[in-house]
């Protein structure tokens, strides 16, 4: 089904102030859709199996990867139960993770809060390349990756104007969300709906049998962010928990989806190894910087099967592969899949563990 759009306007935007970032930046303008006819329009859908869930799914809209905060101030935040695949990295400081989610084929109405970009991230969106890349703002080497690559750009602070919305509910600069049909609407009349490339092979679902190690635990800060993935059988998927040690309820809460009221459920958990080191910033605020090319270590945990495994990613926009214990590729159970992309060594200011139990 094609898209009917009643006003369109092209809007140039060359530069905005980015209230997150403390600097001006330039990026390409795009072409503006209406509210009307973002709510009135569906995007043109191709058939198949979701290339990104193994799933049978009848509608695919335009590939749309957006970045979420994880702070205790962004908790909790809506898309997280409906993405096909997350990613999890630090940003700043190996204090708070952040994500990054993408969707095809789901379309939540709420997603965010929306925070801005980082290179590595946009690493990993140069690996979608028919992604529309949504965030607010970006880093100064965020930006120069996103130029570089060549990104399909949705800054909600620069070219994506009138994407993003405030809530009154939330503080700022916690409180910025984007529905994700108008993001696809506006990816589809700038850059189309070009099929997606599967990243990795599907296989059968989850056996009957309960993995051996049933909670996994991962320690990003003592403070604020000690999360938990739980097997549950009766759904024979993770179940997500978070807990804030710092914070006035300092218990695990499980992770909802705010749209849809359901638990997150993930098949799949990639914990990905990789080099990780603190760069400090002329404003002080230090960044990080993650390889994303190369190869390293995997705990693939895949359904009910968890063994050590390997990735590697050849960069030049190449996807990730993950392989198994054997050096085969692996075979993942359709469903979500998360990549936690952790540091490979222990030492500080890296404060980050895992527990397997």
């Amino acid at each position: 089904m094609m898209v009917k759009t009643r006003h369109i306007a092209s809007v140039a935007i060359g530069a905005a102030v980015l209230t997150g970032c403390g600097a001006v930046k330039t990026t390409a303008p795009v072409t503006h859709v209406s509210p009307q006819a973002q709510a009135a329009s569906r995007t043109t859908f191709t058939k198949g199996d979701d290339p990104l869930t193994g799933l049978p799914e009848p509608d695919h809209g335009p590939l749309v990867a957006i970045m979420v905060e994880n702070t205790e101030y962004g908790r909790p935040q809506y898309g997280l139960e409906s993405a096909d695949v997350v990613y999890e990295a630090y940003t700043e400081f190996f204090y708070y993770s952040r994500y990054l989610l993408l969707f095809y084929g789901h379309e939540p109405n709420k997603v965010g809060p929306v925070r801005s970009a980082r290179p590595y991230f946009v690493s990993w969106v140069h690996g979608w390349p028919q992604a529309a890349y949504v965030h607010a703002g970006a880093s100064d080497p965020g930006y120069v990756s996103i130029q570089k690559d060549q990104i399909h750009n949705l800054d909600v602070d620069a070219n994506a104007y009138g994407l993003g919305y405030r809530s009154p509910n939330r503080p700022a600069p916690h409180n910025l969300f984007v529905s994700i049909p108008q993001a696809a609407a506006m990816a589809q009349q700038n850059w189309g709906n070009p099929p997606v490339t599967p990243h990795w092979l599907f296989g059968g679902p989850p056996g009957s049998a309960a993995p051996k190690d049933q909670t996994i635990t991962l320690t990003w800060n003592t403070h604020n962010t000690i999360e938990q993935w739980r097997w549950d059988g009766s759904r024979r998927g993770w179940t997500r928990w978070v807990k804030c040690p710092e914070c006035p309820d300092n218990q695990y809460t499980q992770v909802m989806g705010l749209n849809s009221h359901q638990p997150v459920v993930a098949s799949n958990i990639v914990i990905q190894y990789t080099k990780e080191e603190y760069l400090p910033d002329p404003a002080g605020t230090g960044w990080i910087q993650i390889q994303t090319h190369g190869s390293g270590p995997a705990l693939l945990i895949l359904g009910d099967k968890i063994e050590r495994g390997t990735w590697k990613n050849a960069g030049s926009g190449q996807p990730t592969q993950y392989y198994d214990a054997n050096g085969q590729l692996a075979r993942f159970v359709p469903g979500q899949t998360w990549i936690e992309v952790v540091p490979n060594a222990h030492s500080a200011p890296n404060p980050f563990q895992l527990q397997i139990q």
